[in-house]
């Protein structure tokens, strides 16, 4: 059998599951054996017997207070000051001018249709 939707087969599935899993509860169930009949109750004859000893409370303890150690003082913290760096004196380097190669001839022209494909 070809199912095509999705839900239904999901759905197909968790009855089964469902079905399963209630048949395995119905199998588990135990029976429980009928309680065992309690024997017969005794009565005793308190008038012969002595007066009922005297029970005498605990006497209530109180917990001991928390004693807890005093911190002990520590020394006090003495901040040096670090020495600074020596100081490094560079000298300034020396440039030699610059030497262009050709002759200067004045500003360069432009071409706007050269512009334009840049400007693209």
């Amino acid at each position: 059998m070809k199912m095509k939707a999705q839900l239904s087969l999901a759905a197909v599935i968790m009855a089964g599951l469902l079905a399963s899993g209630c048949s395995q509860m119905s199998a588990q169930q135990v029976v429980e054996p009928p309680p065992a009949p309690a024997p017969d109750k005794v009565v005793l004859d308190c008038s012969k017997c002595g007066p009922a000893p005297v029970v005498k409370p605990r006497p209530v303890v109180k917990p001991r207070p928390v004693v807890r150690p005093r911190p002990q003082p520590r020394p006090p913290v003495v901040v040096r000051p670090q020495p600074r760096p020596p100081v490094v004196v560079v000298p300034p380097v020396k440039v030699p001018p610059v030497k262009a190669k050709g002759n200067y001839r004045g500003k360069i022209q432009i071409d706007q249709g050269v512009m334009k494909q840049y400007q693209q």
